[in-house]
């Protein structure tokens, strides 16, 4: 009796047609690593375009992170000067690619810098080739570090315009230290029963007095102790010095005859 030819190849006949399953599987699965790979490739293009928008942020005002924690832990710009170096405040203009370097709010230097990546180079500083400065910024913790001597200094941002040197680090000591509304436990002219600061240099209360100013470089100051400047209209100025503790702010008055000797002329606590 001869077997059907098709019972005779049935065993030959599925192998066959696992072999192609097999086959068109790999196929089917090699297309779509091919696409992932291709996805992934246009994923990574994309972040790197989300990465340069992210590197055009650096314009503005940068202000030494030693100095501002100084300032949320002894409430005193005296005392926290010596954290103001090597460098205070640094100034970044993207759009014309210019830097002005502040050092301890007494001098400064400016000039063109270059930017690559997350790394701004200064080669001259006001046209001195031997004055550089190398910074790094770090896009994850939106700092900028300086680099010196292998030391990184780190700078906050202040602002995120470009604003006169000094005016960003104003606004941040009025945030810090005097803004908000005062009521007087003891004054005398010109100190009057209620005070205000703002953020944007103005206060009110204090007589004729309409604009106030720390002072942040002390070699012209003969007392160990902070000053403001309060200003009448747009020429006069007068100098006083504050204390600030906890919620207690006092204004001294001072005489070059007795150095030694400071007049308590007012004193504030803070209300809400």
């Amino acid at each position: 009796m001869k077997t059907p030819l098709i019972s005779r190849y049935h065993p030959i006949l599925l192998l066959m047609l696992l072999f192609a399953a097999v086959s068109c599987g790999n196929e089917a699965e090699e297309t779509v690593s091919q696409e992932e790979v291709l996805i992934e490739q246009d994923s990574v293009a994309e972040v790197l375009d989300e990465v340069d928008v992210i590197r055009d942020t650096l314009t503005g005002n940068w202000i030494n992170a030693d100095f501002l924690a100084a300032i949320r832990s002894n409430k005193s710009i005296y005392f926290s000067q010596n954290k103001m170096l090597p460098v205070a405040e640094v100034i970044i203009d993207e759009a014309s690619m210019q830097m002005q370097l502040v050092f301890g709010y007494n001098e400064g230097c400016s000039g063109s810098f270059v930017r690559t990546n997350d790394q701004l180079k200064l080669e001259a500083c006001d046209g001195n080739a031997a004055i550089s400065f190398h910074f790094e910024y770090d896009p994850f913790k939106k700092v900028l570090f300086l680099i010196q001597d292998d030391i990184r200094y780190k700078l906050e941002r202040s602002s995120s315009k470009v604003e006169e040197a000094g005016m960003g680090i104003q606004k941040l000591l009025a945030a810090e230290l005097l803004q908000g509304n005062w009521q007087s436990v003891k004054a005398t002219r010109p100190f009057g029963p209620k005070i205000s600061f703002d953020t944007k240099g103005f206060v009110r209360g204090l007589s004729s007095y309409n604009k106030y100013s720390f002072v942040l470089g002390y070699d012209s100051y003969p007392a160990f102790m902070d000053v403001i400047k309060l200003q009448r209209g747009a020429q006069q100025t007068d100098n006083w010095y504050w204390q600030l503790e906890g919620d207690s702010l006092r204004f001294f008055s001072y005489k070059e005859s007795a150095p030694d000797i400071f007049e308590q002329q007012a004193v504030y606590v803070r209300t809400p």
